[in-house]
């Protein structure tokens, strides 16, 4: 037990007391393996013992304060799967033993004007208690286990292996919504960058019938991209950009960076759509140039994960299509190596914890 750590939710204690084990940081750099229990369990709430639990670059900009500023102690996390392990007095979807996933969200209002129109990742309510997975108030999946509003647990689809599940739960749904809503099948389908996202939204684009041109910066890579379904591969190269310019219908860019972005939306067709998806960095200033949006009348367009319903059509599609992400996996007391990987090295393509050994005492 740390005494000199606090925390407003969960109590630190000796490991033989604990409810849960989190690998939680402790500074913008540092890990901490802190022993815990979690307060009452709510009548809407459930607690799952996770079994395997991805990491995403999201959790890196969010310890280190890249967005806004981060309360430490805290253990992020949004993409999980795990067996339900106790099950508030009131949630009647879920039972102990079933085999779930758990992803970015946590909670919303249900009743402002997003909510009602089922894009509840949009919540506009200052009431919610914490919106996103994990905060400042509650935490998400570098853990053992997780306790949180029921209703944002989903039951795992079958045919897929569990392991490569977790990443489906934040990457897998913010590369296939965009490509349900705006895509048709035989559609001209740009894809930036083939990473943690780019190989999700290519295999995703294909499978929806669409013609998928997949750009990379790594000219060895063609085979394997294509392996993946592309049906063309370019170099992302200024002259290439220019003589892909106007040809697609939409656009799906994984890439943060955004010094390029005039010739990124020049490759979106007239009346077609770009869809960003790498979150830039703030402090650097992005030169684009709207005037580009007006003559093609382009739809300019973001993906923010995935409403619950969205969730849900993005694991049974990939069940039906057989699309799963490729996944480094880690053991559980490797979780610090993981991160680090994540953070400094280029994982093939998403790292994933193996949590399932995980023992407690009590």
């Amino acid at each position: 037990m740390d005494s000199q750590l606090t925390h407003p939710t969960y109590k630190f204690v000796d490991e033989k007391e604990a409810e849960g084990i989190a690998w939680a940081f402790v500074d913008a750099n540092n890990m901490k393996r802190l022993p815990f229990k979690f307060p009452e369990i709510k009548a809407n709430e459930a607690r799952a013992k996770i079994t395997y639990t991805g990491l995403c670059f999201s959790d890196c900009h969010t310890v280190r304060g890249d967005w806004h500023k981060c309360s430490y102690p805290i253990a992020p996390g949004h993409e999980i799967t795990g067996v339900i392990t106790h099950v508030g007095a009131d949630v009647k979807d879920f039972k102990v033993g079933d085999k779930v996933g758990f992803g970015c969200q946590r909670e919303c209002c249900e009743e402002c004007e997003f909510c009602k129109i089922n894009v509840e990742q949009l919540c506009t309510s200052d009431k919610v208690d914490q919106k996103f997975t994990y905060a400042d108030k509650y935490w998400g999946g570098y853990a053992s286990h997780i306790q949180h509003p029921a209703k944002f647990f989903f039951k795992l689809p079958e045919g897929i292996p569990e392991e490569r599940i977790p990443p489906l739960f934040c990457a897998g749904v913010t590369t296939f919504s965009p490509i349900a809503r705006y895509a048709k099948a035989g559609n001209e389908v740009a894809v930036l960058g083939v990473g943690g996202l780019g190989h999700l939204a290519v295999q995703y684009a294909k499978a929806w019938g669409c013609k998928v041109t997949a750009f990379t910066s790594t000219k060895d890579k063609e085979a394997f991209i294509k392996s993946l379904g592309a049906d063309r591969v370019v170099l992302t190269d200024d002259e290439s950009l220019k003589q892909e310019a106007g040809k697609y219908n939409l656009v799906l860019n994984t890439l943060p960076e955004g010094q390029k972005l005039n010739s990124y939306v020049g490759l979106t067709r007239p009346l077609g759509t770009f869809c960003q998806m790498g979150v830039p960095d703030f402090s650097k200033p992005s030169p684009f140039n709207p005037a580009i949006l007006i003559f093609g009348q382009i739809n300019f367009v973001g993906s923010l994960i995935g409403s619950r319903k969205d969730i849900q059509e993005t694991l049974e599609f990939s069940a039906k299509h057989n699309i799963v992400p490729m996944c480094e996996q880690f053991d559980f007391e490797d979780f610090p190596k993981a991160y680090d990987r994540l953070l400094n090295g280029r994982p093939q393509f998403r790292c994933v914890v193996n949590a399932s050994n995980v023992k407690l005492n009590n």
